[in-house]
């Protein structure tokens, strides 16, 4: 009876200093892993849209607004994964899941500041409407390449297609009305700094010479 008692008494005192093992599938973990997607995703959506407004400042978001969106495609699809990728295939799903952030952050850059930017959303949008459908499907372990020729890669196309005809449009009326990002102040209306210009008085009329030559004026 002893000698049943004592492996017990080892096994129980051994799994009491046992860690807990990491749970994948947990709120702080799966929250974590989108958190870094959407993340990376806000930053390239701002820095490609604000580049021209100060290239320097906007191309250190965009390499940061990567970095994070790729950190999540490493935390979601390594480390929360039940099944890790092999060497060929962690490669182009790196690459293509930087390829997808930008195209989300084109969708929804040009989206957010089309009245600030109508010409460079304009075209901004549907690029990257395609661009993400094709990242998505390319990094897809279910279908890979043959989503990309398909009825809904064709809506895709058509509703890119039509995006970029609609914006340019709306982008044409925006631009002819004189909107600008700074948002200025309109025509005529002077500037907070700016003292308004005085008109000169008008000038007086001559006085008509008399039958006589002599003037009326002293």
């Amino acid at each position: 009876m002893t000698t049943v008692i004592e492996p017990e008494r080892h096994q129980t005192s051994a799994s009491k200093h046992r860690r807990p093992a990491f749970d994948k599938k947990s709120l702080p973990a799966r929250y974590s892993g989108q958190m870094l997607y959407f993340l990376g995703a806000a930053l390239i959506a701002g820095a490609v849209v604000h580049y021209p407004i100060n290239p320097p400042l906007y191309a250190i978001i965009c390499v940061v607004g990567a970095f994070v969106f790729l950190l999540g495609t490493i935390v979601n699809e390594f480390v929360l994964a039940d099944e890790r990728p092999a060497l060929s295939q962690a490669v182009s799903l790196v690459a293509f899941s930087l390829l997808l952030s930008f195209g989300v952050g084109m969708v929804g850059g040009g989206i957010q500041h089309f009245e600030q930017f109508p010409e460079r959303s304009a075209w901004m949008t549907p690029i990257g409407l395609l661009m993400s459908y094709v990242a998505f499907g390319a990094k897809d372990s279910k279908g890979r390449w043959q989503h990309l020729v398909s009825p809904f890669a064709a809506v895709v196309v058509a509703i890119s297609a039509l995006a970029w005809l609609g914006m340019t449009a709306l982008a044409g009326t925006i631009s002819s009305d004189g909107h600008s990002h700074d948002h200025g102040s309109t025509t005529g209306t002077p500037a907070p700094d700016q003292a308004p210009v005085e008109s000169a008085p008008p000038t007086k009329a001559p006085a008509e010479p008399t039958q006589d030559g002599h003037s009326h004026s002293h």
